[in-house]
């Protein structure tokens, strides 16, 4: 038994590693080797660790291809927990070193990691004339994980070119995903089920993406595809599931994901907010408003906490310059510290001021989300309570039944999302209750405490924060149009007055 749990444990270790080095007394080596047991666990913040803790070696100095590994993956693993400053920092390091040394392989792995954070910023020209420069450049390389690298590179390409809804161009760079994992797999074995996991999980999502879901449940039935955790798949597995309504199995992934981000003790992060988020949407779509309302608390405390670390850290850095300054002549530390003292103050107290901002204004959307989510779950809760009929009045039943039609025609409109028409609004509503345009007024005051223009507005902009958390690479223009509003300024207006501020800065609010 301990000898089959050793050769999964190998297995495991060596798999997605790229150039691995046979262990030597190197402690550069000893400690990346460590890290690589950790990311292959998923366990990327220990992981970073270890490989922080390689770079200073004075051994790698004198070990150019050992110092490329390590940076590479320090470069990866910072990608996978969004730490984009030091992502930025480490490619070009990345870089730098491969070309002063010839290395074409690790100049194409930077190269490409420039283009993939070019197409997330919206750069998308430069951004895809950059990640094929660097597979041509990865193509001519002599590097034993080549074909497994273009592997994850085409995967990228798939998934953008299919968030783009370009299915022409994702279903090509799918084909090219699959050549080459077959071509990785043929010379290494263990690549073969992660690589078959990966292919079919994104090619799933893509079908589903293009309508084809028949298609894309057959494929996912047909490779046993489970829920997984793979950063290079990303986002494709919980979009299926919830373009297929399988809201179970995204649940199942979320706490697959959120047990493994606790293990490796990363419980405030960017990642663990996006998870919350997640997982708030899915409760929201079951109609659990409850449990949908506790998420969404948590997105709101991760990005709370967050913004109080940026603060201290910022407060920090103002006590090592000051610090610094003391060991300069008494002239120039009284001038230095009034200066460097006075502006860092000065930033302190803005960012101090900008952070409670941002806190108010996020309090009030959440306050508005939550209170909309209680109104739900309340009418859900009212809708299955015991009526005693026989004891109201002819005018109360008249309400009631009057109340059901509204409850009714209120689920259709969200279900069916009958408010994305431009032209929805008074009249469809009164077909819809079969009601005059004077009683259609009454009724949507009566159980909404709004006019008609603000209950169909009030949806959109619903549909708008979704749209907003589960797409943040859509434009303003293009979640306006989804909307069912065709100009994006009357966008801009309606989502202040049903939210209190600009889909700009409740977009940033999320990404804080």
């Amino acid at each position: 038994m301990r000898i089959g749990k050793l050769i999964l444990c190998t297995i495991f270790f060596l798999t997605t590693v790229p150039g691995r080095t046979a262990p030597t007394d190197n402690a550069a080596i000893l400690l990346m080797e460590k890290g690589d047991s950790c990311r292959d666990q998923h366990l990327y913040n220990k992981a970073l660790a270890y490989y922080l803790q390689a770079q200073k070696e004075p051994s790698l100095e004198n070990n150019t291809e050992t110092h490329l590994q390590v940076l590479e993956r320090i470069m990866c693993t910072y990608d996978v927990l969004y730490q984009w400053k030091e992502l930025s920092e480490t490619s070009y390091q990345l870089y730098m070193l491969a070309k002063k040394n010839n290395a074409k392989a690790y100049q194409a792995l930077a190269f490409f990691m420039r283009g993939k954070r070019l197409c997330l910023e919206g750069h998308l020209e430069e951004g895809y004339r950059t990640c094929f420069e660097a597979v041509e450049l990865l193509k001519d390389a002599d590097y034993p994980q080549r074909d497994h690298k273009l592997g994850i590179f085409y995967a990228f390409l798939t998934k953008q070119y299919g968030k783009e809804g370009n299915y022409k161009e994702a279903l090509r760079m799918s084909k090219e995903q699959e050549r080459y994992h077959l071509l990785a797999s043929q010379s290494d074995t263990i690549y073969a089920q992660m690589n078959k996991q990966r292919l079919y999980t994104i090619r799933a999502w893509l079908l589903a993406k293009m309508g084809r879901l028949a298609e894309a449940d057959k494929l996912y039935k047909r490779h046993h595809i489970v829920p997984h955790i793979d950063p290079i798949s990303g986002d494709a597995l919980p979009e299926y599931y919830q373009i297929q309504g399988m809201d179970e199995e995204a649940l199942r992934f979320l706490q697959l994901v959120k047990d493994n981000m606790r293990k490796d003790e990363d419980t405030l992060s960017r990642n663990m907010q996006r998870v919350l988020g997640d997982e708030g949407d899915v409760y929201y779509r079951m109609g659990d408003y409850q449990k949908a309302a506790e998420c969404y608390r948590g997105v709101a405390v991760q990005a709370d906490t967050l913004g109080v670390r940026t603060l201290r850290t910022i407060s920090s850095g103002v006590q090592q310059v000051i610090d610094s300054e003391r060991a300069m002549s008494r002239h120039n530390l009284i001038l230095s510290i009034v200066i460097v003292g006075s502006l860092m103050l000065l930033v302190v107290f803005f960012l101090l001021l900008r952070h409670n901002r941002v806190i108010n204004r996020k309090n009030r959307t959440m306050t508005q989300m939550i209170r909309e989510l209680m109104h739900y779950r309340d009418i859900v809760v009212a809708n299955g309570d015991p009526v005693e009929i026989a004891e109201k009045s002819e005018e109360e039943k008249a309400l009631d039944e009057e109340e059901k039609r509204f409850k009714q025609m209120d689920k259709r409109v969200m279900k069916e999302e009958l408010f994305r028409a431009p032209d929805f609004g008074r009249d469809e509503l009164m077909r819809l209750m079969g009601v005059d345009k004077n009683a259609i007024s009454v009724i949507i005051s009566r159980y909404t405490g709004m006019n008609v223009t603000g209950y169909v507005n009030t949806k959109r902009m619903e549909y708008a924060v979704i749209l907003m958390r589960q797409h943040p690479e859509y434009t303003m223009g293009a979640i306006a149009e989804a909307c069912g509003i065709k100009s994006p300024a009357t966008f801009i207006r309606n989502f202040r007055n049903v939210y209190g501020m600009t889909p700009s800065e409740f977009r940033q609010n999320i990404d804080e």
